[in-house]
């Protein structure tokens, strides 16, 4: 279920989701270089959240909520306003695999990789250009 808000809405919401994103963004990127105090765990939420951020950013410039806030189905949406590729999209769902925290029935943490934090923030790059280019 798709929940939209009055035109207004997105004139206050989606720019704070959007400087949330790019604190996130700066904060992962810089987290790459310190391995020491940043584990791949830490990066792999953090990057989360900045994708998640940038996600909701879009959204809701279209007065859009998502149903959801897994990477996949946020995606999902984005793709009914824009095209998205298809390996991007399948990627967000693998990334989704990685933790699944949303219930306690079926809480699953797998091991995260350094290959998979350096295609999360290959992914981060690309939401972070696809949503400036085309925010409303």
């Amino acid at each position: 279920m798709i929940t939209t808000y009055p035109e207004t809405h997105n004139q206050t919401t989606s720019p704070k989701f959007i400087t949330e994103a790019e604190a996130y963004y700066k904060t992962a990127h810089g987290g790459v270089n310190r391995k020491h105090i940043f584990t791949n765990e830490i990066l792999y939420n953090i990057i989360s959240m900045s994708i998640e951020k940038y996600l909701m950013g879009f959204l809701t410039s279209k007065n859009q909520m998502p149903a959801c806030h897994t990477l996949g189905n946020m995606i999902k949406e984005v793709k009914q306003h824009i095209p998205v590729e298809d390996g991007l999209a399948k990627k967000m769902d693998h990334f989704d695999k990685l933790q699944f925290i949303c219930s306690f029935a079926l809480f699953k943490k797998e091991p995260i990789s350094d290959n998979d934090i350096m295609d999360m923030i290959t992914v981060l790059k690309e939401i972070r250009a696809m949503v400036h280019e085309n925010i409303a």
